[in-house]
């Protein structure tokens, strides 16, 4: 059986990372962690154990943790770091302390971090909290960004984004898949980006083949990740 604590202890994990390019320059301009075991185990699993094993948040931290250590420091100069991050970490007593302490262990990660927020459909709550809308502040008051996470096909939450106000609002591969095909996912593409706020910006997911990539740069998507572009790979 799948032990966290012992994965923990044994520190049996470690980061591969997935550029994310600039549509318009052809340039990557960001990378997303993405925690991977060995054997592979799928991360969603993992991460349930540790939620069931009372471990989210000290796994969710050491993940956090482990994706800034693994990642060239140099890199923060030319690139932000995309790290997901579970809502109840964030408003966890003691996530202020551990941002504090990460962020004096490596102070360039200031204004190159941004934090994925995970849709975790049993956090669901937590985003109505008064302390999850403080705490979202605090990070980007102390020079953290933020992006919602898994955005799908025909789902967008207008009053979440309109209240957050996220660097990023990223679109999951539900709206990437087949996009060269479908009509109706290009359209829903083009009109959500029409109601973007300004200093908000959109991340396409799931880019697996040269047609979709290049209907996501015709029709204006800034940002683009997935397969086609670069698999996830150790740095």
């Amino acid at each position: 059986m799948l032990s966290v604590s012992k994965l923990m202890e044994e520190r049996a994990f470690y980061n591969v990372y997935q550029p994310l390019m600039d549509s318009e320059s052809g340039e990557i301009f960001a990378y997303e962690a993405l925690l991977r075991t060995t054997p592979f185990i799928n991360p969603e699993i993992i991460f349930n154990y540790g939620r069931d094993e009372g471990l989210l948040f000290k796994f969710d931290s050491a993940a956090i943790s482990n994706a800034i250590k693994e990642f060239p420091y140099s890199f923060l100069e030319n690139y932000f770091l995309f790290i997901n991050v579970f809502p109840s970490t964030i408003v966890h007593p003691n996530f202020k302390n551990f941002i504090e302490n990460i962020s004096h262990n490596y102070p360039k990660i200031k204004y190159r971090i941004v934090f994925e927020i995970n849709e975790a459909s049993c956090e669901k709550a937590l985003w109505k909290e008064d302390v999850f809308s403080e705490c979202l502040q605090w990070l980007n008051y102390i020079g953290f960004k933020i992006a919602f996470d898994d955005i799908t096909f025909n789902h967008f939450p207008v009053d979440f984004i309109e209240n957050y106000k996220p660097d990023f609002v990223k679109l999951d591969r539900s709206c990437s898949k087949n996009l060269s095909e479908s009509i109706e996912k290009q359209v829903f593409i083009i009109n959500l980006l029409s109601k973007m706020q300004r200093n908000t910006y959109v991340v396409l997911e799931g880019i697996e083949t040269k047609e979709d990539f290049q209907i996501a740069k015709e029709i204006g998507v800034p940002y683009l990740q997935g397969y086609y572009i670069s698999k996830p790979h150790r740095i």
